[in-house]
């Protein structure tokens, strides 16, 4: 039995870098009502924090903005993180 590899992770900021870049850019396209949807989370969140001591209601679209805006975050770290390192290790 083989040991363990310590760097299991194989952490590049390359991907870091280039998913952060590939998803900012497509979330930025003007595409739900001629806004982006950075765009509608930045506004989200300005919006929350003018009564900033009080959270948001579950029911303020700004958890919705969240979630949709960091999950396309992760899909597309996680999509990078796979595609470079399968291309560096030669898997295709």
């Amino acid at each position: 039995m083989g040991s363990f590899e310590r760097d299991w992770l194989r952490r590049d900021f390359n991907v870091i870098g280039f998913g952060l870049i590939g998803w900012i850019a497509p979330s930025s396209i003007p595409a739900i009502n001629g806004k982006s949807l950075a765009g509608l989370l930045f506004e989200s969140i300005g919006t929350e924090l003018a009564h900033f001591p009080t959270p948001p209601p579950l029911t303020s679209q700004f958890w919705l903005w969240l979630v949709l805006w960091h999950l396309g975050l992760f899909i597309t770290l996680t999509f990078g993180q796979i595609g470079f390192k399968g291309r560096t290790e030669d898997y295709f």
